[in-house]
C-alpha cells in the first residue's frame, strides 16, 4: 500500500514538473513532448503573463527555466528508478523555485506561489 502511493506520488510529481507552468493539454502535451528550449520558452511565456514580468525578468526567468530544463531532461532520460527520478525533480524543482525571490519582486513571487499551489491541486484533484 505505501509503495503503491509512493509511485502514485512519484508520477504526480513527475508531471507537475513537467507542466508546472501549463494550463490546457495542448500546451500539456507540448511541454512534455518538447526540447528543453521549448519546455523554457512556454513556461516563460505563462509567467510573463500571469506575473507581468519586465523584460529583463523575462529574460532572467527564461534562462533559468531552461537551465532547470535541461537538467530535468537529463533525469527524465536517465535509466534511474521512478522514485529515484522523482526525488531529483523534486529537489530541482525546490532549488528553481528558491532561485525566484532573486528575479521576481515580492507580490509576483506570492502570486507565483498561489498558482503554484492551485495547480497541485488541480492535479490532485483530477488523480482522484
Amino acid at each position: 500500500m505505501v509503495l503503491k502511493i509512493r509511485k502514485k506520488w512519484a508520477s504526480l510529481v513527475t508531471t507537475l514538473v513537467l507542466m508546472v507552468f501549463t494550463v490546457s493539454a495542448q500546451n500539456k502535451e507540448t511541454i512534455q513532448d518538447g526540447t528543453p528550449e521549448q519546455r523554457a520558452k512556454i513556461q516563460t511565456e505563462w509567467m510573463k503573463t500571469n506575473l507581468a514580468l519586465s523584460a529583463v525578468q523575462t529574460e532572467q526567468v527564461y534562462n533559468l527555466n531552461l537551465q532547470y530544463a535541461q537538467k530535468n531532461a537529463f533525469i527524465l532520460q536517465s535509466k534511474d528508478r521512478k522514485l529515484s527520478k522523482y526525488k531529483k525533480l523534486k529537489a530541482l524543482q525546490q532549488e528553481k523555485s528558491a532561485s525566484f525571490p532573486q528575479i521576481l519582486d515580492t507580490e509576483q513571487y506570492k502570486k507565483y506561489q498561489e498558482l503554484k499551489e492551485q495547480m497541485l491541486k488541480a492535479i490532485k484533484e483530477r488523480r482522484k
